[in-house]
């Protein structure tokens, strides 16, 4: 296994790091910390993203994209501020199934509009009383005409407060179980609906990414429907192998900005007359913070180049999502136990770290149901059915 990058790898992380450190840093440190963004504003902040191709870059040329592979496009996030992530990742996505199992037609008229940082995208699968438990979808989809009428709540929606074209997964024929699952293409200019910003742990009050979404007789062309009939669920668990992969990625982010954080901190900070660095037990906690994050890394790449070559790969996927996030909250609270009372303060990162990073073992399944599909894939035994 090769873990060298290629040269237009090297360049493009470089050209990233870059672009952040000059647009993206300052334009959120600029930024009032007292009010929400607005919608163009969001939409801003996406098109400063586009000079690298952040939005298009894994989508194929013939409809606005580079046609990178996932790996490349992977390296590239890794260099984003973790909030900004989370808002590229959920407008590429939908981007994403589009390409996945759209018609040509569907794929010509919306992912431009996604990838130009013209639309801000969701994906729209947990419900209120849904979560893991997919199969058992409540959103309801009927057929009437020219039109699906959809009725049904989704809840802690990614970038829900304010997207306004993306994802939505509900249920045509409920007596069919899983196999009435269906998804369709919700354009909010075209088919409104409600949305409000639901506030968790570790959000970033400039930008509350989820939102509760709600749909009354809500009607969308029935040319919006995405891929065949009663296919919904399962185009939406191999789907759920790239989010899993991204998660995870964003996980490593937050551990590696911790874990820079904390090394900054013990060269700086002097206690009894030498840096804190010097003390065996800190220096014990930047080695476990680093094998952590490197672990997280490894299976998270591996994950994602077994995506890229078009391989079904639930167990490294899950594998990687459940590591990753539960080594990120491992390491970027050593980060805080590193940095003392100043790493309970918003003077410096890693507190803001910790809280980003604890949110990242609950969406696209919990660490516990990814757990399960590791030991399913291994045993060939569902614990669930």
């Amino acid at each position: 296994m090769d873990f060298t990058l290629t040269d237009e790898q090297r360049m493009l992380k470089e050209s990233a790091r870059k672009l952040v450190a000059r647009e993206i840093e300052p334009y959120l440190a600029g930024f009032p910390k007292d009010r929400a963004m607005t919608p163009d504003e969001i939409k801003g902040l996406l098109k400063l993203c586009l000079p690298l191709g952040y939005l298009g870059s894994i989508l194929p040329e013939a409809y606005g994209g580079a046609g990178l592979d996932f790996t490349t496009w992977a390296l590239l996030m890794e260099e984003m501020n973790p909030y900004i992530y989370l808002l590229i990742m959920l407008t590429v996505v939908p981007a994403i199934a589009i390409n996945a199992t759209g018609t040509e037609e569907q794929k010509r008229k919306f992912i431009p509009e996604l990838i130009s940082g013209e639309r801000i995208g969701f994906g729209a699968i947990t419900e209120p009383n849904v979560g893991s438990h997919t199969a058992a979808m409540e959103t309801r989809a009927t057929l009437e005409g020219d039109h699906y009428t959809i009725n049904g709540s989704k809840m802690w929606i990614t970038n829900g407060a304010f997207a306004d074209l993306g994802t939505l997964l509900a249920n045509t024929a409920p007596e069919k179980g899983a196999r009435g699952l269906c998804s369709f293409i919700v354009d909010k200019n075209v088919s409104p609906f409600q949305a409000k910003a639901t506030p968790i742990l570790g959000d970033d009050p400039r930008m509350p990414h989820v939102g509760e979404l709600r749909f009354e007789d809500c009607r969308v062309p029935a040319e919006n429907r995405l891929g065949n009939p009663g296919e919904g669920l399962k185009n939406t668990l191999i789907l759920f192998q790239i989010g899993r992969c991204l998660v995870a990625l964003n996980s490593v982010i937050y551990a590696q900005q911790a874990l820079d954080a904390a090394v900054r901190y013990a060269r700086e900070r002097t206690q009894f007359g030498k840096p804190i660095g010097q003390f065996q037990l800190i220096q014990q906690k930047i080695a476990d913070m680093a094998a952590l994050t490197d672990a997280s890394r490894l299976l998270t790449y591996r994950a994602i180049s077994l995506v890229d070559q078009g391989r079904r790969c639930p167990a490294e996927a899950s594998m990687a999502k459940f590591y990753a996030t539960e080594a990120a909250i491992e390491v970027t609270s050593m980060a805080i136990q590193v940095h003392g009372a100043y790493g309970l303060s918003e003077e410096y990162p890693v507190e803001r770290l910790f809280r980003g990073a604890r949110v990242m073992t609950i969406p696209d399944g919990t660490t516990e149901i990814q757990k399960l599909i590791v030991a399913r894939e291994y045993l060939g035994m569902p614990a669930f059915v």
